[in-house]
């Protein structure tokens, strides 16, 4: 079930409103990030490149980090939210990690262009996504 596991956790991370892309992110603000490239990755075998529709990813993620939480609403219509466990900046990067519904997720922000990289593990199947965000 290609994408089943990740579209779980990917519909926690989204919502669809947002300005301009801008780097100088500020985790005193929320963010809003677009997923751009996706790849799924499964043992012994090539990783298959997408688009984040293509793995039932919705387009766009809203993170609040003062709430620590990451906010997703999928075309249907759901609504789900995610805990931040962890929060970090480090050499002008944003780290955020946790963990939902048995799949670990690490989220990097560059601070000052915005690009994002997206990584999850869930069982036998691994997801790398690419983006940008931008302060809301």
């Amino acid at each position: 079930m290609r994408g089943h596991h990740f579209a779980l956790l990917a519909a926690a991370f989204i919502s669809v409103t947002g300005p301009a892309w801008a780097g100088d992110i500020d985790p005193a603000k929320p963010a809003l990030c677009a997923t751009t490239e996706t790849f799924e990755c499964t043992p012994g075998q090539s990783c298959i490149a997408d688009t984040p529709e293509g793995i039932n990813l919705p387009r766009f993620i809203r993170i609040d980090f003062a709430a620590n939480k990451a906010y997703s609403e999928r075309g249907s219509g759901e609504q789900r939210t995610a805990e931040i466990t962890t929060q970090k900046v480090d050499a002008g990067r944003i780290v955020l990690q946790g963990v939902q519904d048995g799949n670990g997720w690490t989220v990097m922000i560059d601070q000052a262009t915005g690009n994002m990289s997206l990584a999850v593990g869930a069982n036998q199947v691994g997801f790398v996504i690419f983006g940008a965000c931008t302060q809301m």
